[in-house]
């Protein structure tokens, strides 16, 4: 991945700053949503009790699909949260990410398009290029593909990777089975998964719908070999799109993303889990808005968390 050579007008970035100062300015009128402080949350990277407000999203707010308002809080160490977090009663067909009901927010999508189609045609999807740069570290192996979805980085690995994924949604579950691939049809929170089995796994946009992704990432390294890898891609908080759109950032996907991640915090989940992040590859230039991080496996075992 070539580094790019954009440059942001100074103008122009204290433009946008004085932007998300304004739009985290909490009018008198609006209510307070529900302080995650009042309910004696803990962060779970942290162990702090200290959040600050950072957006928040009323009942009838178009981005709001939940019959409660929603907010997203940061915590000190920088990791950000949404709360309260809806039922799956409070989201449609049970928060079925891949229902056809939910409601999908697009800009420029013919642009989109066009821009997605020559990137393939040149060097590759997103999702290719994640794949190559997993299996070049890995080699070969065992492969776990946490929220696979309907198969496709499975089918994109399998020429170097043995793989099953894991996959809640019965409409994406179904897909994936139908292309041949063995398919836990369960939460990350929900499966056993056997000790020192895989030599990758991978959650592509995944670690942001976790209600707590720091027991999750400990839970995969107790599944992953010594050695292996763990391949994690997610939006990426405080970059460039976040910084333009404030509670407008599509990285939201309000009732749907839980947490939000920097570089930084992501880096400490992996690192407290007992992965060594690895300076190369990784995706976190400072004007990318998608955030990748792999990182290998360096204890024998992890305590459970």
């Amino acid at each position: 991945m070539m580094a790019s050579a954009f440059q942001v007008p100074g103008g122009i970035f204290l433009a946008l700053m004085f932007r998300y100062r304004v739009e985290r300015m909490i009018p008198s009128s609006v209510e307070r949503p529900q302080d995650p402080q009042d309910e004696r949350r803990i962060c779970c990277l942290c162990g702090g009790r200290a959040f600050e407000l950072v957006h928040q999203w009323a009942v009838d707010h178009p981005r709001n699909p939940c019959p409660i308002p929603l907010a997203v809080w940061q915590c000190g160490c920088g990791l950000a949260f949404l709360h309260p977090l809806p039922t799956a009663g409070q989201l449609p067909d049970g928060g079925d990410w891949w229902s056809p009901h939910r409601n999908v927010i697009r800009r420029r999508p013919v642009l989109k398009k066009i821009q997605a189609k020559l990137q393939n045609a040149l060097i590759g999807s997103d999702l290719e290029l994640f794949v190559r740069a997993t299996t070049r570290l890995a080699g070969t192996g065992r492969l776990l593909d946490v929220g696979c979805g309907d198969g496709t980085l499975l089918q994109l690995a399998s020429s170097r990777l043995q793989g099953c994924g894991l996959e809640p949604s019965p409409e994406a579950a179904g897909r994936a089975q139908q292309s041949g691939f063995e398919i836990i049809t369960e939460t990350i929170e929900q499966a056993q998964l056997p000790s020192a089995r895989f030599d990758v796994i991978t959650m592509y946009a995944v670690i942001e719908h976790l209600e707590d992704p720091v027991r999750v990432v400990h839970k995969l390294a107790r599944a992953t070999k010594v050695g292996g890898i763990l391949a994690v891609c997610t939006p990426k908080y405080r970059g460039p799109t976040w910084l333009l759109r404030g509670s407008g950032w599509n990285g939201y996907r309000v009732g749907y993303h839980t947490y939000f991640f920097t570089a930084a915090t992501l880096d400490k989940v992996m690192t407290t889990a007992g992965f060594e992040v690895l300076r190369s590859p990784r995706r976190n230039r400072p004007f990318d808005d998608i955030l990748i991080l792999w990182g290998r496996k360096t204890e024998p075992s992890v305590a459970a968390h």
